[in-house]
């Protein structure tokens, strides 16, 4: 039986989508590492920490621990994105892990990291949701 593919005009189309997504995922982790590294005085523009207020202290870390988690689960997704991108360049970019028939083209257009099928992905979530 042969394998299903994607032609390469397809996969040229979701590898520019994906490049640009990596792209701005490169940039939103650019921008938290920044706002990460700036002192509590850097976000305020106070030349001392001297008079901040406890609850000021407190409002920046929450913030920063937001930051932190927004940056970890981009990191997450930027894995994502890189692994379809191998997948675009072995040529399986598009095939179900589960089931092996192609994706549909609108489904990796709304979800360009997307493994499985819809049906298959209900179907993974389902036996995980009964372990």
């Amino acid at each position: 039986m042969a394998v299903k593919k994607y032609n390469k005009k397809t996969l040229g189309k979701f590898k520019k989508i994906l490049d640009e997504e990596r792209d701005r995922i490169n940039e939103d982790l650019s921008y938290q590492k920044n706002e990460l590294n700036k002192t509590i005085t850097d976000g305020s523009g106070e030349l001392s920490s001297a008079t901040y207020h406890m609850a000021d202290v407190g409002t920046d870390m929450a913030e920063r621990e937001k930051t932190s988690i927004f940056a970890v689960r981009q990191s997450k997704y930027l894995n994502e994105v890189d692994d379809a991108l191998e997948r675009v360049d072995e040529g399986t970019y598009g095939v179900c892990i589960i089931c092996g028939e192609l994706i549909e083209e609108g489904r990796l257009e709304a979800v360009p990291i997307a493994k499985y099928h819809v049906s298959c992905k209900e179907t993974q979530n389902q036996r995980n949701h009964n372990q």
